[in-house]
């Protein structure tokens, strides 16, 4: 499994900038398209929610990837299964957003993406 995820995280920087790139942009779509009666308040929570989950998510991962009595298989076991339930969880989310018209945009939309590249970095710090 760990032959997977090295491949699956080759190209760090790629792997870390996409999804934020992502996210990014349906932030953005939203914002320029989106309609919704809370337009305001997700467009403020957003960036702030995704700060917290970014880097929530890098700590969870990088404290077991930094602890010496985490067995490796399970570490390898808990990065693949993270990062394909949150892989899923955002293609679907994305293609929901966009289907929508950009309506169905909440700020736990990114979340997929921010940890996916969350895990990508914490990966990038094993050795």
């Amino acid at each position: 499994m760990r032959k997977i995820l090295d491949k699956m995280f080759r190209n760090k920087k790629l792997s870390i900038l996409i999804p934020i790139l992502v996210s990014a942009l349906l932030y953005l779509l939203f914002i320029m398209f989106g309609v919704s009666e809370d337009k305001m308040n997700i467009i403020i929570a957003t960036p702030i929610a995704s700060v917290f989950w970014f880097f929530g998510a890098f700590l969870v991962v990088y404290v077991q990837v930094k602890n010496r009595n985490c067995p490796e298989v399970f570490l390898n076991f808990f990065e693949f299964l993270t990062t394909l339930f949150f892989g899923i969880y955002s293609i679907v989310g994305a293609i929901s957003v966009v289907i929508s018209g950009f309506q169905n945009f909440t700020p736990i939309t990114t979340a997929g993406l921010l940890t996916y590249a969350s895990i990508a970095w914490a990966h990038s710090k094993r050795t």
